[in-house]
């Protein structure tokens, strides 16, 4: 914005359209009240003609809210996006932590991951001090279907988005026990549901367990996962209850802290921050 309060939209490699687009935007998200087309035409010195147009389209899409008395204001959609950069961007710093104290209690690896690109991406690591050192690392990738953490995530996305995941990366082989057929995954995915947690048993690697956890948002949309990950020695199957728990309520504790709230039980909303 210039000196005199309107904006300079000859810019070099500009789009008009755009630039006059975020400008309105740009000035509704900093005004304490509703604006009308005139207001927004006499501020930015932009066309009545184009404010016009351009707020039919993105009131269209949701990114403005027309009043009954013709006033326009911010959209909902425009709260979505802004929440969602803020969950990617405070996942890791809310959740290392929980991160930190789910480490110290398992004596195990932790790890934390969200969605990127139809694949997981490794977003933190914690570790104790020990000899057993895995070869993750922050910025690696991993298929949905053969880690925890992808494993319990998909058991709580939409099963379209689901579908497009599966169709763009497929469901390959790395061990003996990767599970390869879509139907068996969801059977999977349905188990992880119930229990709330999901195991990968030398899926990805042989020798290695992982268990893993969904995050959420306070939209109630999958945010990530955390999970725990030990040599197969380290981590029996008669451990699955214990150390599942331990990791369900890590996750819940950080989706709380996300702003997610919980299914009731009697009346009281269950909260796992403290614990």
């Amino acid at each position: 914005m210039n000196e005199k309060g309107t904006y300079n939209l000859k810019k070099q490699y500009s789009v008009p359209a755009l630039e006059k687009s975020i400008a309105i935007l740009e000035y509704l998200s900093s005004s304490e009240e509703d604006l009308t087309i005139t207001e927004i035409h006499q501020k930015l010195d932009i066309p009545k003609a184009t404010v016009f147009m351009i707020l039919q389209v993105m009131e269209g899409h949701n990114l403005v809210t027309k009043s009954r008395d013709g006033r326009y204001s911010i959209g909902p959609r425009i709260y979505s996006w802004g929440l969602g950069y803020m969950t990617k961007m405070e996942l890791r710093k809310i959740a290392h932590p929980y991160l930190e104290k789910l480490s110290k209690e398992t004596g195990h690896t932790v790890h934390l991951g969200r969605i990127s690109d139809n694949r997981v991406l490794f977003i933190d690591k914690v570790e104790q001090p020990s000899f057993i050192k895995f070869n993750t690392f922050i910025g690696m990738q991993s298929d949905i279907h053969c880690c925890a953490l992808g494993k319990a995530m998909a058991a709580h996305l939409d099963p379209a988005q689901l579908d497009e995941i599966i169709a763009a990366i497929g469901l390959g082989k790395y061990t003996e026990n990767t599970i390869t057929n879509y139907d068996m995954f969801k059977k999977v995915l349905k188990l992880i549901r119930q229990t709330g947690y999901a195991v990968e048993d030398e899926e990805g690697e042989i020798g290695v367990r992982c268990i893993g956890s969904a995050i959420f948002n306070a939209e109630g949309e999958v945010a990530g996962a955390v999970s725990v990950t030990a040599l197969k020695s380290n981590l029996t199957s008669d451990q699955y209850p214990y150390i599942g728990e331990k990791v369900s309520q890590t996750a819940m504790a950080v989706s709380q802290a996300l702003g997610y709230r919980p299914k009731q039980e009697g009346g009281k909303i269950l909260d796992y921050t403290e614990k």
